[in-house]
């Protein structure tokens, strides 16, 4: 039903603006119309750059209202010199062909001018449609919620009675967009859907080293995004949170974590569905936590001279320091240790302390052992470990850690 109101309203509006333009001026405006739309996404580049000089930074909005932009100039510029026609063949009926052809001609012109007009508005109609199934593909998988804005269930319905109608095929025929853009609306509302496959994302070994940059932290850590993909929040709720604000603001950063995106897409849409991915096959990636009676173990082999009592001390302090340890290794070849202890020697009368520190770097496969190299401040280590998959042995020179997988 909305689509032939819509229908009407395009028909009747333009027609009505036909009569009162007359014929040239709505001939002009149709083939304007068919122009303005091919050049839309290439004069909309220039206003991917302006909108950014007026305040507008969010990449999505500029992805969305630049090819928008692009047509309205076009349309604008082609009306123009219409209206510059229309005023020359104007004045030579007014002024030089005497009153009874200007007569006829004036009739004649709004007589052409609404059926002319008829077809500008089967052209708007067409676009609007197309504009309608490319926003109704994404929000009638996104929009979950049972309160979404008026404007989400205006185009959820629209993009039904477009499919209903059949005019969803004339709409797919004038454009495409991107491929990328039906596989993200994909995800999302895969994602929205599946509230519960959330977590598998920030899981994904791909992905996991982007987590631990500090300017991903307040994307991270903000409960309000987590609250609200979980309870099924619109697409535009979800957008409008600070924490997203910032992060689409940062162009920087968007602009590296969609190169990301990009490159793995197709296995982190496989990796939502099956949880499985290309990265399984590298037993060392993944979450990996200390074990320390393995490793007092293995400790106490090299120490075979130290007394009970300093065995004691050394497994109190083993159990002690390592108990936060942790070892994240990501698919794109980083290391991240979580409280990794370090004893400090005390100067003068001060005893020794243990600090516990964070270590990043990087890791490489020499298809027999793995070597770590990581920094802390100015510090940096090397170390080597080797796995089976559920254990991994790491050495420090003379010491050697033992850790185990975390599923």
């Amino acid at each position: 039903m909305t689509i032939w109101i819509l229908a009407l309203l395009c028909l009747a509006l333009a027609a009505l603006a036909g009569w009162r333009q007359g014929g040239i001026r709505a001939a002009i405006s149709f083939g304007a119309i068919l122009i303005a739309a091919l050049l839309a996404t290439l004069v909309g580049k220039l206003f991917s750059w302006l909108l950014p000089l007026l305040g507008v930074t969010n990449p999505i909005t500029l992805w969305a209202v630049s090819p928008i932009c692009g047509f309205a100039l076009v349309l604008m510029l082609i009306k123009i010199a219409a209206q510059n026609v229309h005023k020359k063949v104007e004045v030579f009926y007014r002024y030089q062909a005497g009153d009874l052809r200007l007569t006829l001609w004036e009739r004649m012109n709004s007589r052409l001018g609404i059926c002319v007009g008829l077809l500008n508005g089967t052209a708007y109609f067409i676009l609007i449609s197309f504009v309608i199934f490319q926003l109704a593909y994404l929000t009638s998988q996104t929009a979950v919620a049972a309160n979404q804005p008026l404007l989400t269930r205006l185009v959820n319905q629209a993009g039904a009675d477009l499919q209903s109608t059949g005019m969803s095929r004339a709409a797919a025929a004038v454009a495409t967009l991107p491929p990328m853009f039906y596989q993200l609306a994909d995800t999302s509302g895969f994602l929205m859907q599946n509230p519960q496959a959330a977590p598998r994302l920030v899981d994904y070994p791909g992905l996991a080293s982007l987590w631990e940059r500090d300017e991903m932290q307040p994307l991270v850590q903000d409960s309000s995004l987590t609250n609200a993909i979980a309870t099924g929040a619109s697409v535009n709720s979800v957008l409008n949170l600070p924490s997203v604000q910032d992060f689409l603001n940062n162009k920087k950063l968007s602009q590296s974590v969609w190169g990301i995106v990009q490159t793995n897409y197709a296995d982190i849409t496989n990796y939502l569905a099956t949880g499985k991915s290309k990265f399984d096959s590298e037993k060392i990636i993944g979450h990996w936590e200390f074990n320390p009676a393995v490793t007092f173990a293995w400790m106490r082999q090299d120490r075979a001279r130290m007394t009970s009592k300093e065995l004691l001390a050394l497994r109190t302090w083993v159990y002690q320091s390592y108990a936060q340890t942790r070892l994240m290794l990501t698919g794109d070849n980083q290391v991240f240790i979580r409280s990794l202890p370090s004893v400090r020697t005390g100067s003068g009368q001060q005893l020794p302390t243990t600090d516990l520190n964070n270590w990043k770097g990087d890791w490489s496969n020499d298809g027999k052992t793995y070597t770590f190299h990581v920094t802390f401040e100015s510090e940096e280590k090397f170390l080597t470990g080797t796995t089976e998959g559920i254990r991994l042995t790491v050495k420090d020179g003379r010491n050697t850690y033992i850790f185990d997988k975390v599923e």
